[in-house]
């Protein structure tokens, strides 16, 4: 039997979309800048599927960007809003349990002459708005701030911050990683400046990204080339991995009402791991309803890992973009645990395609694995 529960780092396409992509890439080939009825056809298919996206986020079709993935739409968004306001300001706030992609960007901007201020989170993953609300000012031009945590599952007061962020600074672009959000919770991105996505979350297409602007918001290009996209993004469209995303975005709005009863298994297994010993990070409420975050005391998580691998069940020690990293989660240290604890981390995130069995078969492997180990 085979288990994936890693979702978090990317999900099992939807066959429906898969089907869509193959029958786009075949018979839809044309270039969508092109004049000729190909051209046209291709066109076509990005207009309806930014046009069926906005709807999902009930936001305008023309502030729909399409990038290669949430990677790109942040370091766009991140970078391309600091260097088209840096004459209002070159303050910034983050927190400190960002992905890597937004805390990589905030590094490089830091090189470039940017004030960065990162924004501590307490032991239950929700960061300090006290704090918060301290380290903005009238200068501030950008703030970036995830609507999930991808290692806790932990939700932020995205929407609490960007009142905050209205209030004090008139300048401030603010920003939202909304990738482990997406397909899990309905979203509207009015209230919000900016927003990023990865297809490959939700199901859909890897190699395919969302960034949401509002119209109106300043950035400069961070791929230039040609007069794609408003002239904000170079680059022959990626038609089919466009209607993918669309698709998979479409299906996975539809099947969010599948996520009380996914959330009735993520609740379940919390209950679970805390009988085996493990310690829980992630809080029943103010989570996606998918995600675990548990901590093996005084022993790595790598080990648990692998040989629940062996078995044909597959989690992660962290984030996919730090797996392999030798040092314990950046996220949990952040949030104040021990080093330890932070070897000792490991996630577990569901999709509306897990089941009930896979989740038994999962903790009996589980247990053990651990009462091998003498947990």
């Amino acid at each position: 039997m085979k288990v994936y529960l890693d979702n978090n780092a990317t999900t099992k396409i939807y066959p429906e979309v898969a089907e869509k992509i193959k029958e786009i890439m075949i018979n839809s080939y044309g270039n969508p800048s092109s004049l000729h009825q190909l051209g046209l056809e291709a066109q076509d298919i990005v207009e309806e599927s930014s046009e069926r996206i906005a709807k999902n986020f009930n936001v305008n079709p023309f502030e729909i960007y399409y990038t290669s993935g949430a990677t790109e739409s942040i370091n766009w968004a991140l970078k391309g809003s600091a260097y088209s306001g840096k004459k209002t300001g070159k303050h910034i706030v983050t927190s400190s349990i960002e992905h890597s992609a937004v805390i990589s960007c905030m590094k490089s901007l830091e090189r470039q002459g940017y004030e960065i201020d990162y924004i501590n989170a307490g032991k239950n993953g929700i960061i300090d708005l006290n704090e918060f609300e301290k380290k903005l000012r009238k200068d501030t031009v950008l703030v970036s701030v995830m609507s999930a945590n991808n290692e806790t599952g932990m939700k932020q007061p995205v929407e609490k911050i960007s009142e905050m962020v209205r209030e004090i600074s008139e300048y401030a672009v603010f920003h939202v990683d909304a990738v482990q959000s997406a397909g899990k919770e309905m979203l509207d991105l009015k209230s919000f400046d900016m927003a990023s996505f990865s297809a490959h979350k939700f199901h859909g297409p890897k190699g395919s990204g969302i960034l949401y602007k509002k119209e109106g918001i300043r950035t400069i290009p961070l791929i230039e080339g040609g007069s794609q996209q408003r002239g904000l993004r170079g680059g022959t469209y990626n038609v089919h991995g466009i209607a993918g995303t669309a698709e998979a975005l479409d299906m996975a709005v539809k099947n969010i009402c599948k996520y009380e009863e996914i959330k009735k298994m993520r609740n379940y297994i919390m209950e679970e791991l805390e009988k085996y010993g493990l310690l829980i990070i992630t809080e029943k409420e103010n989570s996606v309803p998918n995600t675990v975050c548990a901590v093996l005391r005084k022993r790595r998580a790598d080990t648990v890992v692998n040989a629940l691998s062996d078995e044909g069940i597959y989690i992660s020690r962290s984030s996919a973009c730090s797996s392999r990293s030798e040092s314990g989660s950046r996220v949990l240290k952040a949030m104040g645990y021990t080093e330890d604890e932070a070897m000792g981390m490991m996630r577990i995130s569901l999709s509306d395609m897990t089941t009930a069995d896979e989740v038994e078969y999962f903790l009996i492997k589980l247990k053990n694995i651990l009462s091998f180990l003498k947990f």
